[in-house]
């Protein structure tokens, strides 16, 4: 993983945002367009629950249900939308995202959201080597 991932991985477990059993081993950068979004969906349980975005550049809403209609291309309705401040830190975890679906309605702005997740040891791609430097990591002690 690049230097400002780890970094940013390294602060979040440091600070217990991200506890040290949980140590992501992939990350996903979302870049948004204005006008783009991402539709309903579950993540793949291929990788480990809990899991965190970091939302960077603009401010937007994540919704979550059990069902999100599709209203328009862009535009869904949920059971539950959290604002996302620019800089904010959404953990995602137990029913979040084993039973309820998650959407990026339409961005205004450009948008970047890092998504941080582990995957689970046993469904490892072939070869795949553990970052050391990442995989010992401990919180800090104060």
């Amino acid at each position: 993983m690049p230097f400002e991932i780890k970094w940013m991985i390294k602060r979040m477990v440091g600070w217990s945002i991200l506890s040290a059993d949980c140590i992501p081993n992939s990350c996903i950068i979302n870049i948004y367009n204005e006008r783009d979004c991402i539709p309903p969906h579950i993540d793949h349980h291929d990788f480990v629950r809990h899991f965190c975005k970091v939302s960077f550049m603009s401010k937007s809403n994540i919704l979550f249900g059990k069902e999100i209609d599709v209203i328009d291309p862009g535009e869904f309705r949920g059971s539950v939308e959290i604002p996302l401040p620019v800089c904010s830190v959404l953990i995602l975890k137990g029913n979040g995202t084993d039973l309820a679906k998650h959407c990026i309605p339409e961005v205004r702005h450009r948008r970047v959201f890092v998504t941080f997740r582990r995957m689970d040891n046993n469904k490892m791609p072939y070869r795949f080597q553990p970052d050391l430097e990442l995989e010992g990591l401990r919180l800090y002690e104060l």
